[in-house]
This record gives structure tokens, C-alpha cells and sequence, in this order.
């Protein structure tokens, strides 16, 4: 079961008041190891780290590689992902592709599909001047005009051919 913000600060509220783990592992049919984590995140970080965790964090390549340094040093990954407040998982998941790929695996990949044409952000159309955007348009102006002159005369072509 996923526990959502309200229900670990009630977790911890309730460890707080003396309740037993167990209770409450068993109020919130979760394991007492989940519990022992939300205990331990809360102790190292404090209550906000709860509110303020994002989602989609990006880690440089160097960072995990100083923390797959300190895992082959024989510290354990569920402590160092309490200290950095990340998953366990994605502590495994860089340890894996270290072992598999080395120091290059740890490189974050772009997800995705990638776009087919980017749109001109906000700061490039300021930086061309009016006069530019001006000379484009009539050249753009001026090759449609042309291109519809060419389907007039195919046209034409078309209906001359088909009378005879």
C-alpha cells in the first residue's frame, strides 16, 4: 500500500505518542520495515523532507559514482539512501549498471520520444529583429504565390486535356 503524506506524519505522530510499530504497521497494513524507513527519513531529515521531496530528481554522473564508491567501500545502500533521501532501488540500479557497464553507465539518458521540430523558444524570436522576420515572411509569401501560380497552370492543363 502507498502511504501519501497524511498518513506518514501520522505515522510518526503515533510512534511519538508510544504506539507500538507493529500496531501500526498493522493499522496501515504496511511492513514494520516500511515504517523503521519513514522513522529513519524523519529522524535525518525531519518532517519536511515529506513535503518538500519532488519528483524526477536528476543526479550528475559524478554524484552517483561517489555513491557507488561508497557501496563497494562495504557501506550498506539502505542508509546511504536514507542520508541522500533516495530510494534503495535506485541506489541497486546504479550499482548494477556500474558493475555492468562502469563509470559510463552511471550517464542519464534522455527518456522518450525525442520531438520532431522543436519550437522556437520565446528568447529566439527576440533575438531576431523585425526586419528579419519581415524579409522571411515575403520570401515565404512570395513562394506560395508562386507555388499557386504553378497548380493554376496545372490545372488549366488538366481541363485543356480532358476536353480534346
Amino acid at each position: 500500500m502507498k502511504l501519501n503524506l497524511e498518513d506518514k506524519l501520522n505515522i510518526i505522530q503515533m510512534v511519538e505518542k508510544g504506539i507500538t510499530i507493529k500496531q501500526i504497521a498493522l493499522n496501515y497494513n504496511v511492513n514494520r520495515a516500511t515504517i523503521d524507513t519513514i522513522l529513519r527519513i524523519h529522524r535525518m531529515h525531519g518532517s519536511y523532507y515529506f513535503k518538500e521531496k519532488g519528483k524526477n530528481r536528476e543526479y550528475s554522473q559524478e554524484f552517483k559514482y561517489k555513491i557507488v564508491l561508497r557501496i563497494l567501500e562495504g557501506k550498506s545502500k539502505s542508509s546511504i539512501a536514507t542520508k541522500i533521501g533516495a530510494n534503495v532501488g535506485l541506489i541497486y540500479s546504479w550499482c548494477k549498471r556500474y558493475d555492468q557497464l562502469g563509470y559510463n553507465g552511471l550517464i542519464t539518458k534522455q527518456r522518450g520520444r525525442p520531438m520532431k521540430d522543436k519550437p522556437k523558444s520565446n528568447l529566439e524570436i527576440k533575438e531576431q529583429t523585425k526586419d528579419e522576420i519581415i524579409r522571411e515572411l515575403e520570401a515565404k509569401n512570395k513562394r506560395l504565390e508562386m507555388e499557386n501560380d504553378l497548380l493554376k497552370k496545372l490545372k488549366a492543363l488538366v481541363q485543356r486535356e480532358n476536353k480534346k
